[in-house]
C-alpha cells in the first residue's frame, strides 16, 4: 500500500469539521456536519488509476473526533496504523517496522481538511454542486476554487454520498493526477462514545521512529 494512498484518504474523512457558512444547495451537508462530533466506521479503500484501472484495495476501521484527532486501523491487505493526536500525526508500518511522525498542521497543509477545518467559509475555498442521485445515493461535489499559484492543490474534487436518512456512505478524493481514492462506510456510528486513550499513539519497542519526534 502506498504511503500517499493512504494519507490522502485519511484526510479525506478527517474533513468533517464545521464551516461558517455554505451555499445554500450544500445545506444538507452543512446540517450534517455542524452536528457532528465524532465518528466511528468500518471502511473499505479502493484506489483507481486515471484510467479506471483497480491499483488496489485495503480495509479497517476509523475513529475520529474533533478536533484534529483520529485513528485508522487498517488489517488488510497488511497491519496500517494511523493516529493523528491533534499536534501530530503518526503513521506506524508493522511490516517495515517503522513509525513516520509529522506534525499535524505540516501533515495536512494542502490537503481536503486543510481546506474544510472551518478556519474560512466554506464557499470561500469551494464550489459546491448538488450532484444528484445514483446508486441509491444521493451525491455532492466540492470543487476547490482556484488559489495563487505557489499554493498546489492536491485534489481537484471532493465527492460526498448520502445515503436516506442523511447517513455519509462514501466519499471520493480525485487527486491532480486523475486517481481516485473511493471509501466506502459501515456500520458508522455518529457521535459515539470515545475514550481519548485510542488517539494516543506510543511507538512499539524496536520500531524505527522518524520525524518531527516529540
Amino acid at each position: 500500500m502506498k504511503r500517499g494512498f493512504v494519507e490522502r484518504a485519511l484526510l479525506a474523512l478527517l474533513i468533517m469539521m464545521p464551516p461558517a457558512a455554505v451555499l445554500a444547495n450544500a445545506a444538507p451537508v452543512q446540517s450534517y456536519f455542524q452536528q457532528l462530533k465524532g465518528l466511528r466506521a468500518e471502511f473499505i479503500q479502493t484506489v483507481y488509476s486515471a484510467s479506471g484501472r483497480l491499483l488496489e484495495t485495503s480495509s479497517g476501521e476509523m475513529l475520529m473526533q474533533k478536533p484534529g484527532r483520529f485513528r485508522w486501523d487498517y488489517r488488510k491487505p497488511y497491519a496500517q496504523t494511523i493516529v493523528a493526536d491533534g499536534e501530530r500525526l503518526w503513521h506506524y508500518d508493522s511490516e517495515l517496522e517503522q513509525v513516520t511522525v509529522k506534525r499535524l498542521d505540516q501533515a495536512l497543509s494542502s490537503t481536503p481538511l486543510a481546506l474544510l477545518s472551518g478556519s474560512a467559509p466554506l464557499e470561500q475555498s469551494f464550489d459546491i454542486r448538488d450532484g444528484g442521485s445514483r446508486d441509491g445515493l444521493h451525491w455532492y461535489e466540492l470543487t476547490p476554487k482556484p488559489r495563487k499559484s505557489d499554493e498546489p492543490t492536491e485534489f481537484q474534487v471532493l465527492r460526498l454520498a448520502f445515503a436516506a436518512g442523511e447517513q455519509l456512505k462514501v466519499i471520493e478524493v480525485v487527486d491532480a493526477f486523475n486517481q481516485r481514492t473511493r471509501l466506502e462506510l459501515d456500520k458508522l456510528e455518529r457521535n459515539p462514545s470515545l475514550d481519548a486513550g485510542l488517539f494516543r499513539f506510543t511507538p512499539p519497542k524496536g520500531a524505527d521512529v522518524i520525524g518531527d519526534v516529540p
